[in-house]
């Protein structure tokens, strides 16, 4: 996109030609309005930052552009949301919510949560102890123990499906 007075209304006219593309596309991978309209933004963000050259916004490849630096913005978006809730999933102290006078569906000491860790293998206690307890993201875990980012992905995952499957 261009800057100064042309790139102001190519701006413009690109928002008014895809803005509800973008949404929709947005919207079927999120499923949430707030966050579909929070993606749309973070778009445009990026198409203005990266500065991409959008010389004619009815041509073919200006729409694939678009969608697909929408689809990534989304798809960005979706993952965070995956990430915290997966956080939320292990509570670091069940007490608090015992105090807090909530109902938990965690009925075991803290020493048997310990004993679950140690029945796991080697590699997703490795990954689940720097990820939840010294808080490392994937990027750091990956480094430490010398092992592709999408490995320490994929072990978080195997991880926590097997303590899951020991808690119930």
């Amino acid at each position: 996109m261009k800057t100064g007075k042309d790139g102001i209304s190519d701006i413009i006219s690109v928002f008014n030609m895809y803005e509800q593309k973008m949404y929709h596309i947005a919207y079927a991978i999120l499923h949430d309005s707030y966050q579909a309209e929070d993606a749309v933004m973070d778009a445009f963000v990026r198409l203005l930052e990266r500065q991409y050259s959008l010389e004619d916004p009815a041509a073919n490849a200006t729409k694939r552009l678009i969608i697909q630096v929408t689809r990534s913005a989304a798809i960005d978006l979706y993952r965070k949301n995956s990430r915290e809730s997966e956080r939320q999933t292990l509570v670091d102290d069940p007490s608090a919510l015992r105090s807090s006078g909530q109902k938990d569906a965690f009925t075991f000491e803290a020493g048997d949560l310990e004993s679950m860790l140690q029945h796991l293998p080697q590699i997703y206690r490795d990954v689940l102890y720097c990820s939840y307890v010294r808080e490392l993201s994937a990027e750091e875990i990956s480094d430490e123990l010398g092992i592709s980012q999408s490995a320490v992905r994929k072990r978080k995952e195997r991880g926590l499906r097997m303590l899951r499957e020991q808690i119930e």
